[in-house]
């Protein structure tokens, strides 16, 4: 069966994979791509992928940025091959092919297999020796785990520990090529991936028989092929005639942990040398050698997760420092009114935005609220201030609200939007324009103790371009209270299952009279808490508060 070409394309939000079945595919940031690319740095139509003749060519389509192969920006029609990389701005395409697609030879199982049990080889091993010959055999075997056990016994970086392994296993065995392979995937459909390979002769192993190593998983079982040419069904396979296997091996990288015992991987080795086939014996040592090898991998995988698990911790710090910087550092202060605002992530950053311009006669405020949390959010966050910056001074609300969604919508992914709500005060006789996309409706309390619910406006930014939005006005009187906020207070639960709601926040609004815009703020977010019966937050809390004082 021909292979389907297939693009896997990785971002900060993740991975997909794409099929090309198409002659002609483009890739760019517009939502007419055939390929959609939410990436500031691309251009509207960026590249296109070709098909030609079974292959994939790549050609940019006069980028801005320009569209890098293996690391080179191409000047011209490019063919791709198994394995490309493709750097598209802050994206990176990986050129492959489906596993579906396949040849599946390395599927079939010899009949000569010999299976042989973990337990039943290492017990092998530690049996007191039954003859002069099996104690030179057990000595054989105990200084070359001595000395292994030795060898790595110092920490180094993983890359440099499966070097190390493959070369205890190349001095212990004459192996022609050998492999490391680690178990990834969800249970039931892992796959044994090639993490390192080491070769005398021949091309490196790429990977490893999925029946082999499935079997490897499975039963806890080490395999022999002692001689595959002489194997019916082997001998006939395209695979063994190119590549020439004549033996091979594999044990599994066999880890206990607190009497939990589990198969992280494996180890395999071929040889294509007429004159030697593995043995029993050989199959032995390197079964007890990977018990060896698996114990240090998993210390060494620990370790290294510790230590990007610190360096991530670091980077969200970081980041968190850089977010707070981009919000207002204090609320404004404006005669006549009184304003404050405040943010509470539930997580080290968020996705929620709010902002302040003020003039003479005017006070312009935002609240964003961007679907998702922690640091993707705090991207498109990013990109929301700029867009609000770049527009939120014009004189028409609701062509700024365009040109944001329009900003937003051509910059994030399809799966991600914006709730947001945009204000203009006039500071001298208190009207307010707005446009509320797709947010919470914030609520008016009257002095005379009436509530009001700014709800005009349009659908969330980033769904659809050229969406369209009205504008609603109404007026802040003496002693009248505006609250802005995010649905992470509207949507806090409590131990019961009981949610705050917009009702119960309106609630804990009404229940304070005369306050500061700061006392309403703080009451607000302790309010939650307190309803919450110390839940831990599941949203970004956000509110503003703008009180029009007596006149």
């Amino acid at each position: 069966m021909p292979a389907t070409p297939e693009l896997l394309l990785k971002s900060s939000e993740g991975e997909r994979r794409i099929k090309v079945e198409r002659e002609r595919t483009t890739l760019g940031r517009s939502r007419d791509a055939d390929i959609f690319i939410p990436d500031q740095w691309l251009s509207r139509m960026h590249a296109e992928i070709l098909m030609d003749r079974g292959g994939l060519v790549i050609a940019d389509l006069g980028s801005k940025n320009g569209t890098l192969v293996n690391g080179s920006r191409i000047q011209g029609p490019t063919p791709l091959r198994k394995g490309d990389q493709i750097k598209l701005g802050d994206h990176m395409v990986t050129v492959q092919w489906s596993l579906a697609d396949e040849e599946t030879e390395d599927d079939i199982q010899a009949v000569g297999t010999r299976v042989f049990s973990v337990r039943t080889l290492q017990e092998g091993v530690l049996k007191a020796p039954s003859s002069a010959e099996d104690l030179v055999r057990k000595n054989r075997v105990l200084t070359v785990l001595s000395g292994a056990a030795a060898a790595l016994l110092a920490h180094k970086p993983i890359s440099e520990t499966f070097d190390q392994i493959l070369d205890i296993l190349f001095a212990a065995v004459e192996a022609e090529r050998g492999a490391i392979a680690l178990f990834e995937g969800p249970p039931g459909a892992q796959l044994a991936e090639v993490k390192a390979s080491k070769t005398r002769r021949g091309e490196p192993i790429l990977r490893v028989s999925r029946s082999i190593s499935r079997r490897v998983l499975k039963e806890q079982v080490s395999i022999l092929l002692p001689n595959v040419l002489e194997d019916a069904v082997f001998k006939s396979e395209q695979s063994i005639v190119t590549t020439g296997i004549r033996s091979a091996m594999c044990a599994p990288l066999w880890h206990s942990d607190g009497g939990k015992e589990s198969v992280i991987g494996v180890v395999y080795l071929d040889s294509r040398e007429r004159t030697h086939t593995f043995s029993e014996e050989d199959l032995e040592l390197v079964t007890a050698l990977a018990s060896v090898a698996a114990a240090k991998i998993e210390n060494a995988r620990l370790l290294e997760e510790s230590l990007e698990k610190r360096r991530l911790e670091e980077d969200m710090r970081v980041a968190a420092e850089i977010q707070r910087s981009m919000l207002p550092k204090a609320s404004p202060s404006i005669d006549g009114y009184d304003v404050a605002a405040g943010t509470e992530p539930c997580r080290a950053v968020g996705g929620d935005y709010f902002d302040f311009h003020v003039t003479k006669d005017r006070l312009t405020f935002v609240l964003g609220d961007v679907s998702g949390k922690g640091t993707g959010a705090a991207l498109i966050m990013t990109i929301l201030r700029a867009a609000v910056r770049d527009h939120w001074l014009d004189d028409d609300l609701t062509q700024a609200l365009n040109e944001m969604n329009n900003l937003v919508t051509q910059n994030v992914p399809a799966n991600k939007y914006v709730t947001f709500f945009l204000g203009r005060l006039d500071l001298n006789t208190g009207h307010l324009d707005y446009v509320n996309a797709g947010h919470n409706a914030p609520i008016l309390s009257r002095a005379s103790g009436a509530v009001d619910r700014l709800k005009t406006g349009g659908m969330v930014l980033g769904l659809f371009e050229d969406a369209a939005y009205e504008k609603g006005s109404t007026r802040l009187d003496p002693l009248d209270r505006l609250v802005v906020f995010t649905d992470g207070f509207s949507e806090t639960w409590n131990s019961k299952g009981e949610e705050l709601g917009e009702e119960g926040l309106t609630k804990f609004v009404l229940d304070v009279k005369g306050a500061s815009a700061l006392a309403m703020k703080d009451h607000l977010l302790k309010k939650a808490d307190e309803f919450a019966e110390g839940l831990k937050a599941t949203d970004d809390r956000t509110i503003i508060v703008v009180c029009r004082k007596p006149a």
